[in-house]
């Protein structure tokens, strides 16, 4: 966010910034271009303002705003501006969302038609996306569904699919992006990095290319929009000038409108100028032919800390947002099975809506207009007190934000439960049976647990469709002295399950034959499965061994500064925040304005701290299939006391541990961090980040100064590897931002290598002053997921049991009346892993089914889909993001379709 101390001087800053953004960076001229600089023979203006939701006000004034006032001026301005040749006359570019909000259906009408004829008329145009964005944050397919926005207003009203995009702000983002609009039929974008930050170091104008090899034209700028003129070594006959107002401000009076075209008859008299789209610009200087540099460059966010500084609602994210794309494809093969299901259409696409927004890039509002941050016993004694209402305020604001993930859950998760009930209702079973059911398209076993209170006590359970009985354990409170077994949780490891299918059990006669596989000792804090052993350290508050029993590796760094599985708590000095972090991050004629106000600028000047738990209590709980090690604790100072606990868990057929983290924290306003520590012991190592789209050599697929080198956003998990190829990957179930080689918090560097194969997760952070939540409280648990390798492979290594550890199985029972359905049956499934089926659903502009895979094993090959039974389709039409056909029809044979996948790319087929 653009945030000096107050509105005055933030337009003032603004239009300085504005005016003249390209001249703050000076980039070198594209390889291969002549140096002489050719005639300028077009220029094309392009209008916009920066739309945050949020942070000039509570979002929903913001869009209570956007509806009404800012449409009204916007509108004034369009007819006033009417009578001027049709290549002057106002163009205001807005971002999908904002144009639906703006078409509400409590729009005024008078209003309505107003903005209605402006769209038709082409005074009104979309770019692409819906707004600025987290992008790595986000799943593949929320941004799919995210440029539907802009679609369905341009559909609407006849106008074609907008061909460029804008982000604005964020200064850095996925390498998705040249992937998702490539494949969506947009040609360009421009990226507009926030000019107080340090941007990445990148050319002006060049090819973005994606994992998959996909080439976007981008234009990057340091400032929200571009100069008038083009800067001195421009080599190119077309420039586009991006005259973009402030955070909400709005679009141009149209005496601003009539200056631009002034302004050009007195500097560029030879030029053409048109006030136009992005796109104009894109087809004028692609006309050129331009050799552009092509950068190949994953680029992280170095905003990204600030997702973690709403911990719980960053663990409601992770797990509702594959549960809404798994709710859609069951509701389609429940279709297709025969069952009577209602039709979801607009709840998928509300809780894609929901989702998108929570990685919508404003979290709340710029704190420096509303408090002056307490610290220490200041802020305590407040905190006792009770915070004052600017600071309820600013809460208010978070929590609008949370809600929008927290709507999404509520939207889908009960349907997910309802679909896999109505599965277990209908199967052809009598009595009492459970069904387990798989969202993933491969079969797979897991660890799934299921409430069955008011069920007789049993010991195990058996499929229906034949195989050996499985024991079950039972957690929860005895039922009575004679019973002690009998707790109304029940969990085991459900094996087979089909891929996108299900699998019936019903409670079995007899009980399997006990073998013994998990071993414990206290005494010695050791706990042991077939696949590892560890050993705890209650005194230290660590795991001091973990041996990986099928190589005999040791695991674990003894000679780290933090133990293996420990809890961190760092609480940052003066030095840290000001001197390391800000001065490095924001350029030096901001030091005055965003650098006192980005970040806790005016703590006191304390040192750094950091503490871990001690002298924890131990607990061993142990059964037949696994066995777990719990130590509890506190940390009493820095700050104020927490409450820890650490847990490791092992299994008797399952080769992963599972470590889970829980604290309990005030709110504290002082720069601190939380983390989980995971130094592992390798020589020689790699790290391999699977994230958004595909996964990453930090090292090789980084190229470019300035990105977020200290923290990443995982989207599956994270591999630690020797050269000789035996490796550890690692799963953050809920906490996705990692640090690598030591903490990242409060650093920024032109480039990063770590030292060592270490990993750190984030579980909270308020590194910033503004926007993002500013102090971190309440009772929190993350989760991370291990296991080991002998050679690294992005599917089998990283993406399978990444993708296994973030979707579980879901289990439910049911004593209702039988059905028709098998006891076991696949849904869709693939003739190979390392692929997403990321929608089957309804195509919501044509008749028919939509099926979308996206490769993501870094493999080029063929790939044979195995159709749900019951779909009855005869071809399949392959069209892009958007539902453009973009190739003849493939014959469906048998129920199969075979389909080439290139490496990291798309691949979305219609139905019919």
């Amino acid at each position: 966010m653009l945030i000096w101390k107050n509105y005055k001087r933030f337009l003032s800053a603004a239009f300085v910034i504005l005016y003249f953004s390209v001249g703050v960076f000076t980039l070198p001229s594209p390889a291969g271009q002549s140096q002489k600089k050719p005639e300028l023979k077009e220029i094309i203006i392009v209008y916009k303002t920066h739309f945050d939701i949020g942070y000039s006000d509570l979002a929903k004034n913001v869009i209570h705003n956007y509806r009404t006032e800012m449409m009204d001026r916007t509108l004034r301005g369009i007819e006033r501006n009417k009578s001027q040749p049709k290549e002057h006359q106002f163009v205001w570019t807005i971002p999908g969302w904002p144009m639906g909000q703006l078409l509400w259906p409590g729009q005024e009408p008078n209003r309505k038609k107003k903005i209605e004829r402006a769209i038709r008329e082409g005074n009104l145009v979309l770019h692409a996306l819906p707004f600025t964005l987290h992008t790595g944050t986000l799943e593949m397919e929320d941004l799919v569904r995210g440029l539907g926005h802009a679609c369905r207003t341009a559909r609407t009203y006849g106008v074609g699919l907008p061909r460029g995009a804008k982000m604005t702000d964020v200064p850095s983002h996925s390498w998705f992006i040249p992937t998702l609009l490539r494949h969506a039929g947009v040609d360009f974008i421009h990226l507009g990095c926030n000019a107080a930050n340090v941007a990445v170091k990148v050319p002006l104008l060049f090819w973005w290319q994606g994992p998959d090899g996909s080439r976007l034209l981008t234009m990057y700028s340091h400032g929200y929009g571009t100069s008038p003129m083009p800067p001195k070594n421009w080599p190119y006959r077309t420039w586009i000038y991006i005259n973009h107002t402030g955070d909400n401000v709005g679009p141009p009076s149209p005496e601003t409108v009539r200056n631009n075209i002034d302004y050009y008859k007195k500097h560029a008299p030879a030029a053409k100028v048109r006030i136009g789209r992005l796109e104009d610009f894109a087809d004028s200087i692609l006309n050129e032919k331009p050799d552009l540099p092509v950068v190949r460059s994953d680029m992280p966010d170095t905003w990204i800390h600030g997702v973690m500084s709403l911990p719980y609602g960053t663990r409601v994210a992770q797990t509702v947002r594959p549960i809404i794309t798994a709710t859609e494809a069951l509701n389609t093969l429940e279709k297709c099975w025969g069952l009577h299901v209602p039709n979801i259409a607009e709840t998928i696409e509300k809780a894609y809506e929901k989702s998108l927004l929570y990685g919508e890039h404003t979290w709340g509002l710029a704190t420096q207009h509303y408090i002056d941050q307490p610290y220490g016993k200041e802020w305590e004694e407040m905190l006792a007190r009770g915070l004052p209402k600017r600071f309820r305020l600013l809460e208010e604001a978070w929590d609008e934000h949370l809600g929008y993930i927290l709507e999404a859950r509520n939207l889908i998760s009960d349907q997910y439960h309802s679909h896999v009930s109505h599965i277990a209702d209908n199967v052809d079973v009598k009595g009492r049976r459970i069904v387990v059911y798989n969202p993933l398209p491969w079969k797979r076993d897991g660890m799934v647990s299921l409430n069955v209170c008011y069920w007789p006590n049993f010991e195990a359970i058996k499929p229906v469709d034949g195989g050996p009985a499985i024991p079950v354990i039972r957690k929860g409170r005895p039922h009575s002295a004679a019973t002690q077994n009998f707790g109304k949780i029940i969990q085991f490891v459900a094996r087979d399950i089909p891929a996108m299918g299900y699998r019936t059990y019903i409670i079995a006669d007899t009980s399997p034959k006990a073998t013994v596989s998990i071993k414990t000792d206290k005494d010695s804090g050791t706990i042991e499965s077939p696949h590892f052993k560890a050993r705890l350290d209650p005194a230290r508050g660590r795991i001091v061994s973990l041996i990986d029993k099928w190589s005999g590796r040791e695991l674990v760094d003894s000679t780290a500064p933090q133990g293996f599985g420990q809890y961190l708590y760092e609480r940052f000095g003066r030095k840290d925040v000001v001197d390391e972090y800000l001065n490095n991050y924001t350029l030096r004629q901001y030091h005055n304005t965003h650098r006192i106000l980005t970040g806790k600028f005016n703590m006191p000047d304390a040192p750094y701290s950091c503490a871990v738990p001690t002298k924890m209590n131990l607990n061993i709980e142990s059964s037949v299939i696994s066995a777990s090690a719990v130590m509890t604790g506190a940390i009493t100072d820095p700050g104020m006391p927490q409450s820890v606990s650490i847990r490791l868990s092992l299994y008797a057929d399952m080769p992963v541990a599972d470590l889970e983290i829980a604290y309990q924290k005030q709110p504290d306003g002082w720069p601190e961090a939380g983390w989980i520590c995971l130094p592992f012991n390798l020589e020689k190592f790699n790290f391999r980040l699977g994230r958004l789209g595909a996964d990453i050599d930090p090292l090789k697929d980084i190229t470019t100064d300035y990105c977020n080198y200290h923290q990443m956003w995982l989207n599956t998990g994270a591999a630690v590897y020797k050269k000789d190829g035996f490796g550890i990957g690692v799963c953050p179930v809920d906490s996705p931002l990692i640090s690598l080689g030591e903490p990242g918090s409060h650093k920024f560097s032109r480039r990063y290598v770590p030292k060592k194969p270490w990993i750190y997760f984030n579980l909270y952070n308020n590194q910033w002053q503004t926007n993002f939540p500013g102090w971190v409280g309440g009772r929190h648990v993350s989760r991370v997921r291990l296991w080991t390798f002998d050679k690294f492979k992005s599917e089998s290594s990283l993406y399978t049991p990444s993708m296994e550890s973030r979707v579980p199985l879901h289990a439910v029972r049911s004593s209702a009346e039988p059905g028709n359905l098998p006891a076991r049956q696949a849904g869709l499934s693939l003739s190979r892993k390392g692929v997403a089926v990321t929608a089957i659903g309804p195509s919501s502009i044509s008749r028919g089914t939509i099926i979308r895979l996206w490769e993501q094993a870094g493999i080029n090959s063929k790939l044979k889909v195995t159709l749900p039974k019951g779909l009855n389709v005869s071809k399949a039409v392959p069209i892009n993001l958007r539902g453009e056909k973009i190739g003849p029809p493939i014959a469906v044979t048998d129920n199969t379709l075979v389909v080439e996948l290139r490496a990291y790319a798309p691949s979305t087929f219609l139905l019919r």
